[in-house]
């Protein structure tokens, strides 16, 4: 069992919106065993000095699909070997860029979640969600109005992100058999998107309340809840009758509808990147100009949104939604989209205790305290008074553990890192 003692540090903290200076931190094994203002001493541990630099926890992003290979959601034709190829790319990138744990929403299963486990191929770790539930012509059913069955004969939404369930007991089977592969979540889809409308009438919502109910009954059977696309005032309104925990998205929310989701307990997860994102790659990927001003609006609302759930203290997630690998680099990006919005403090909180929270490991991810993962980055600055050292990794992070093992390592210290040789 390594032993490491990373000495000299300033620590982010939960609470605290300024750096907590003069620090040791010991870390046996997978977890952290010691937190102290002060010398720890321990005869066998590897010494880090972190010479006053920023420790942080690693951060975590409640929104990710790593089953892309382009910015299109509509993937089947590619192979799985592909898929894999794509996954493993964007895991690798997303834990050098800082992020410790992900929930993807939508895509990646056990096959994926094993790979990890047994080191075949290295990322953050992993939440997965499996299969997304979608209706016939929902938000997450990507056929045009001239396909019913894809190239295997199958009636089937053209994408490994979702599966079509219509009413209680194929919605319901359907949440027993993702759950029954091991999803650690839910994921559904309570309203159209914004980027790839349905060529049919739009929804206010999808679902009725019965079949959002028998989602959340199945979930909360195996001691886990469901997480909702959902952009519609209506659409949200219903997910939180229905006791979904987890809104993505939102954007048309109603102030009326923020403050009951404050009042339901539910966790707001607004995912800002990936609109600018198509935005800005609008020329050439030729969307057209109708859904760039949609997207244009989207992101306006969303805003107006978030100033909302500030105001009714509901929890604000940190997600990106960023589909396949050459979007992830921008998945950073989300801290630059909401420095507006929010202090520094708060936006990290965001992306490490909060979501902790939301992911139901509060204790254990997103912070740093004995017991805890060792999940730890090494920041050169201090991102409680600029966040925008977070955007930049390849020069100010510094160093990043997960589970008590370290894959990057820009100190210089004697201390072995994870090979990304294979």
């Amino acid at each position: 069992m390594s032993i490491i003692l990373f000495r000299n540090a300033n620590l982010v903290r939960d609470s605290s919106a300024t750096l907590q200076t003069g620090y040791d931190v010991l870390v046996r094994g997978k977890y952290i065993d010691a937190v102290s203002q002060g010398p720890i001493e321990s005869s066998d541990a590897t010494v880090v000095d972190v010479r006053g630099m920023t420790l942080m926890p690693g951060l975590i992003d409640a929104h990710a699909h790593i089953t892309g290979l382009t910015l299109s959601p509509r993937n089947i034709a590619f192979s799985s070997a592909e898929i894999a190829v794509a996954c493993a790319n964007y895991l690798k990138s997303s834990l050098l860029d800082g992020f410790t744990t992900i929930r993807e929403a939508g895509g990646a299963d056990h096959s994926i979640a094993r790979l990890l486990a047994e080191g075949a191929i290295v990322g953050p770790r992993l939440f997965y969600s499996g299969r997304a539930l979608t209706q016939t012509g929902g938000g997450a059913d990507f056929r045009a109005p001239n396909e019913l069955i894809d190239p295997c004969g199958h009636i089937s939404p053209f994408s490994v992100m979702s599966i079509i369930a219509d009413g209680v007991d194929e919605v319901r089977k359907a949440a027993r058999e993702e759950l029954r592969q091991g999803a650690t979540q839910l994921k559904l889809f309570a309203s159209g998107g914004v980027v790839f409308p349905s060529e049919a009438h739009s929804t206010l919502y999808e679902f009725s309340e019965a079949e959002l109910q028998a989602a959340v009954e199945e979930a909360r059977a195996r001691g886990t809840y469901v997480m909702a696309h959902v952009y519609t005032d209506e659409g949200i309104r219903r997910c939180l009758r229905a006791g979904v925990r987890s809104i993505e998205h939102a954007n048309f929310a109603s102030e009326a509808t923020v403050a009951m989701m404050a009042e339901c307990g539910a966790y707001l997860d607004p995912t800002f990147i990936s609109l600018v994102q198509r935005i800005e790659s609008a020329s050439e990927t030729r969307l057209p100009r109708s859904i760039v001003d949609n997207l244009e609006r989207t992101v306006s609302r969303g805003k107006q949104v978030y100033k909302w759930a500030k105001q009714y203290n509901v929890p604000i997630a940190f997600g990106t939604d960023l589909w396949g690998p050459d979007a992830q680099k921008s998945q950073l990006r989300e801290f630059e989209m909401r420095m507006e919005l929010d202090s520094a403090a708060d936006i990290i909180r965001s992306a490490t205790v909060i979501n902790a929270a939301l992911l139901m490991q509060e204790g254990k991810l997103g912070t740093i305290a004995p017991g805890a993962c060792a999940d730890l980055l090494i920041v050169d600055g201090d991102p409680l008074t600029d966040l925008r050292i977070m955007l930049d990794p390849a020069k100010n992070l510094k160093l990043v553990m997960k589970d008590g093992t370290i894959y990057k390592n820009g100190l210089g210290s004697a201390v072995s890192m994870r090979d990304f040789a294979h």
